[in-house]
């Protein structure tokens, strides 16, 4: 007897697409008019096509053979309440970490020694979902002194600006607190790695 398990397709359904699109489209939308603040017609019209046409084009451009690499769970919809509820706690936070970044940033650049030690640095994620790696991705680079240079299948490449910035890496508190917003699996501390030759970066 087989006792093997039969693989599972983790590609996404059509009513996980609809939603994304949907979603995506919306959040499009939201942003557009945020910075508009026009309620006419045609600037409404105008709105909405254009976020359609970016939700379609970021879709052709990005979607396809990545969507093998993610974890896709059946989320059920209290999660993403507790998701959502737990990104508004998150958003302050973030903030409170950019203000200090900025002071450090501040700092270096203001102290007549100019006291910076550029590193580029590796390390893998414990994070599985594609979400969740966004928005570590983007909180890294969000966060003045750090920046995301690449990340791929859970390997993030970070240039960090000073050993402060380095050792926040390494103290793993954002990719803690982007797991606990998806109540995914959250590292005690993060392993870094010194990227020193090229051929780390280039593939």
């Amino acid at each position: 007897m087989n006792n093997e398990p039969r693989p599972v397709d983790i590609r996404p359904t059509k009513l996980r697409q609809a939603f994304r699109w949907t979603v995506q489209t919306l959040a499009l939308f939201a942003v557009w008019f945020a910075f508009s603040g026009h309620t006419e017609i045609e600037f409404l019209i105008m709105g909405a096509v254009a976020a359609v046409i970016g939700t379609a084009l970021t879709h052709w451009l990005f979607a396809g053979d990545q969507e093998a690499r993610f974890r896709h769970k059946p989320y059920p919809p209290s999660w993403f309440v507790l998701a959502m509820f737990r990104s508004i706690l998150y958003a302050p936070w973030l903030l409170w970490q950019i203000a200090l970044s900025n002071l450090h940033v501040a700092y270096l650049v203001l102290h007549p020694r100019l006291p910076v030690e550029p590193t580029l640095v590796e390390f893998e994620t414990s994070l599985r979902s594609e979400t969740a790696q966004v928005l570590l991705a983007q909180s890294i680079t969000l966060t003045p002194g750090t920046v995301t240079v690449d990340v791929s299948n859970g390997m993030f490449m970070v240039h960090c600006l000073s050993a402060k910035s380095r050792q926040g890496m390494e103290e793993g508190s954002l990719q803690r607190k982007a797991a606990g917003i998806f109540a995914e699996e959250a590292p005690d501390s993060v392993q870094l790695t010194d990227v020193v030759a090229v051929e780390q970066v280039l593939p």
